[in-house]
């Protein structure tokens, strides 16, 4: 497959029956009329991505939209923090759309597509677009000079494994600023930063988040209100990152890769109390520890290089 800097694939929208409704295209010549997205957040499937400019364009089930992808900031600790637990990157989406790209052969005796090399006779090339509930897949092919809806069985399970994987990548829901970006896991980490939490109890609390299932601003909410550390691990669990020094030891080049999964995708041993790791149960929050309600972090301004 050829890779570039700017990855556009037509893409056909299913409905939640996987039925085809329309073939959307992503074009190059369609690519300026399509308008930033509106709104707080954005929900959809990635259809496009210009590594270039980090532009995202995403399908809402109704209509084209852009958001802009950036993860880069001021602080060295910060872009850390949020590879780590999470930062989007247009390098990640590409390689998805890549990967849900393939061929086919049609096998006339049973009228069924199958997954085929590229190379072999009367192979068509095909853009997967979703999952079927009975280990097949929906993909868009070119047949005649039309885009159509084709049904592929899959019998590699690595192939399957690998295509699954990136439908779920490109699968998105994000919260947006105000200017259309895409909020990230450091704008976040950033103003929590800003508002007076610590990057080790950020580290904490992103990494009991990761193990627990627990939302960031639910466990921030809690600490800011007196709940020591120690006891958040006893009610959540341990993570295996406690410090900005064992996120550095575990990160270590292996996650230089945008996208690459962590460490501390398993839930470690947690049983018991920590011994003497983070604060106390009695260490509150510092007085200017940010807000108090429930809502995560206001924004990012001043944590990237615009």
């Amino acid at each position: 497959m050829h890779r570039g800097k700017k990855v556009i694939v037509s893409i056909l929208v299913l409905t939640l029956t996987l039925a085809l409704t329309a073939p959307i295209a992503a074009q190059e010549g369609q690519e300026e009329d399509i308008p930033p997205c509106a709104g707080e957040s954005v929900a959809g499937t990635v259809v496009a991505v210009d590594e270039e400019t980090g532009t995202v364009t995403v399908y809402t089930g109704a209509s084209l939209c852009t958001v802009t992808l950036e993860a880069e900031y001021d602080h060295p600790i910060v872009a850390l923090l949020g590879m780590y637990f999470g930062d989007i990157h247009v390098e990640t989406l590409a390689a998805a759309l890549e990967a849900t790209q393939g061929c086919a052969l049609y096998d006339a005796t049973s009228d069924a597509w199958a997954w085929a090399d590229c190379d072999a006779e009367g192979a068509v090339p095909i853009t997967v677009v979703g999952a079927n509930q009975d280990g097949t897949f929906t993909a868009s092919a070119t047949i005649g000079g039309e885009v159509v809806s084709i049904t592929v069985a899959v019998e590699d399970p690595d192939v399957a494994d690998g295509l699954n994987d990136a439908l779920a990548t490109l699968t998105v829901t994000w919260e947006l600023d105000v200017d259309g970006s895409v909020i990230q896991v450091g704008d976040q980490i950033a103003a929590y930063h800003e508002a007076g939490l610590g990057f080790g109890e950020l580290v904490k609390l992103y990494a009991i988040a990761a193990i627990s299932g627990v939302p960031v601003e639910e466990l921030v909410a809690a600490f800011q209100s007196g709940v020591g550390m120690g006891e958040l691990f006893k009610e959540y669990g341990r993570p295996s990152v406690l410090g900005v020094g064992h996120l550095r030891d575990k990160n270590d080049g292996r996650h230089e890769r945008a996208g690459s999964p962590p460490d501390h995708a398993s839930p470690p041993d947690h049983a018991g109390p920590p011994d003497h790791a983070g604060p106390p149960d009695h260490a509150g929050p510092p007085d200017h520890a940010g807000p108090s309600d429930h809502a995560g972090p206001s924004g990012h301004q001043g944590s990237k290089n615009k």
